[in-house]
């Protein structure tokens, strides 16, 4: 069994993408409720997107 796993680096993606998103809109100056707010959203996205992913693997086992 392998220490880190595909689900290890979409969660370190995603993260480093919430990361990198927030420091962008900080960056150029928007308020902090936006910075965060993108920042939150960016990690749901990715979250989401891979729940599906993993949810649609699930069917073609069978």
């Amino acid at each position: 069994m392998p220490i880190i796993s595909i689900n290890h680096v979409v969660a370190i993606l995603g993260a480093v993408l919430a990361l990198s998103s927030y420091m962008v809109l900080k960056q150029y100056g928007a308020p902090d409720k936006i910075c965060v707010g993108a920042g939150i959203l960016s990690a749901l996205v990715v979250a989401i997107f891979w729940s599906c992913v993993l949810l649609g693997a699930e069917d073609e086992d069978d």
